[in-house]
């Protein structure tokens, strides 16, 4: 028992990012889904006679996968499983008691999903911006979006982790379950305040179609031949080839010819196609069904934005004012802060940054901010993103209504999830994975 405490605990001191795209992904996204900290709770409750009990009981209905794996005959295979099920000695699990698990299917908008971290020594925050694209059962959607990733990936890192140093954990990746959509997650931890990461995120993506359009077609070509010969590459053992053919079966699809037909779909696959799809799913300035969740994990330690201040102030005063108290370890006052930067849009960027500077000086020091101070230009490009709200994404409302279900929207739009288990029972779900071929044959089981 109390192993097991210990696991659910160290699910809590996960890195931040981690555990964005862990469990709290899986909350978000994921019907059923029972959290960790529902599991903990019930423990306390839990007797030795519950697990003696459960112990006695657990095979007397199964219902369970199997993959035999090696030079065997069908007929033998099958034969196999027969004793399995002989040797466990199970009924059939009753169809209400085999609830496969479905992916949300989150209507159109801009959400945004917060947690507070448990961790009181951890100093990171961290953000997955996640959008939802193409559906997984469509290979050309699921290429594309793979050569969409592996593009943006080196962009987004070399941008926000080489040159702007948000820190270390930063990247862009694929991600789906066995149904519904596809989705790119980019991922930056750090100890900026998550608001003012997920503006520099929005900053990353209204530059990065020009990256599109410009990128070098040979580039492209050979990035396209290196999945390709990765995909073709000769399965080196057993376990190898067993896990590439258990993901289908696990998934429900059993469909073994789903890399064949990812390869093939490579290779008709061109340039444009991933720049389509940025702009069919990912461009706010173009995307019909524009769709996409920003997870924040904030520190324990941080100062958690109210619901009063995300529906008085832009989020570029927040990602502001977070900045200048975590450098300068002052307190800001959100509507001062705001009428300075009404009044610098008569000034020059570099006059209203040295005003800034002189408002907001370094704590314990008697000098004004200066370029060499840490974090100061994190705060320049905090100052430049409010001073220009015109290169924030245009935010696409939801046609639901959340306020109410006790949600709240900040000033450009965006719905703020307050509980996840009322918003998930407010959206539809995807269907179940579909079979692309028939099951173990009749013939062999008589």
């Amino acid at each position: 028992m109390t192993e097991i405490k210990q696991d659910f605990e160290n699910i809590k001191f996960e890195q931040p990012v981690y555990q964005l795209v862990g469990e709290k992904n899986k909350q978000l996204n994921v019907v059923p889904f029972v959290p960790t900290s529902l599991l903990e709770q019930l423990l306390d409750q839990v007797t030795i006679e519950d697990v003696q009990k459960h112990i006695d009981t657990v095979f007397s209905a199964a219902y369970f996968k199997m993959l035999v794996v090696g030079n065997f005959e069908p007929a033998e295979a099958v034969d196999a499983a027969q004793q399995v099920n002989q040797m466990l000695k199970s009924q059939p699990l009753p169809a209400h008691s085999h609830v496969p698990s479905r992916m949300v299917n989150i209507e159109p908008g801009h959400y945004i999903y917060q947690h507070m971290g448990e961790d009181p020594n951890m100093l990171n925050n961290a953000v997955v911006a996640t959008f939802y694209c193409g559906m997984v059962t469509n290979p050309t959607d699921r290429t594309t979006m793979a050569l969409l990733s592996q593009i943006a990936k080196d962009q987004f890192f070399d941008q926000l982790r080489t040159k702007e140093q948000l820190g270390y954990n930063v990247g862009a990746s694929t991600n789906s379950f066995s149904s519904g959509k596809l989705t790119l997650d980019m991922m930056v931890q750090g100890e900026s305040n998550p608001t003012y990461l997920l503006q520099r995120i929005d900053s990353f993506i209204h530059g990065f179609r020009q990256t599109l359009v410009e990128f070098d077609t040979v580039k492209f070509d050979a990035l396209v031949e290196s999945i390709v010969g990765k995909a073709n590459e000769q399965l080196t053992s057993v376990d190898t080839e067993a896990s590439r053919m258990w993901t289908p079966i696990e998934e429900a699809t059993y469909d073994f010819a789903q890399l064949a037909d990812e390869v093939e779909s490579l290779q008709k696959v061109r340039l444009d196609d991933v720049l389509d799809m940025w702009d069919r799913y990912i461009n706010p300035e173009t995307a019909v069904a524009y769709t996409r969740v920003d997870s924040q994990l904030w520190a324990a330690k941080a100062s958690y934005p109210s619901a009063t201040n995300m529906t008085t102030w832009p989020e570029s005063i927040l990602a502001l004012a977070g900045c200048l108290e975590s450098e300068t370890h002052m307190p800001v006052d959100l509507s001062d802060l705001s009428h300075f930067i009404n009044t610098a849009f008569m000034q020059t960027s570099a006059d209203a940054l040295a005003s800034l500077a002189r408002q907001y000086p370094v704590a314990n020091s008697t000098q004004v901010l200066d370029e060499t101070a840490s974090g100061w230009s994190k705060i320049k490009k905090a100052l430049d993103m409010a001073m220009n709200p015109h290169n924030q994404p245009v935010v696409q409302d939801s046609n639901t209504n959340f306020a109410y279900i006790g949600m709240h929207q900040t000033v450009e739009g965006k719905w703020v999830i307050t509980d996840v288990d009322k918003f998930k029972a407010t959206q539809a779900l995807h269907g179940l994975a579909v079979p692309v071929i028939k099951l173990i044959p009749n013939t062999l089981t008589k």
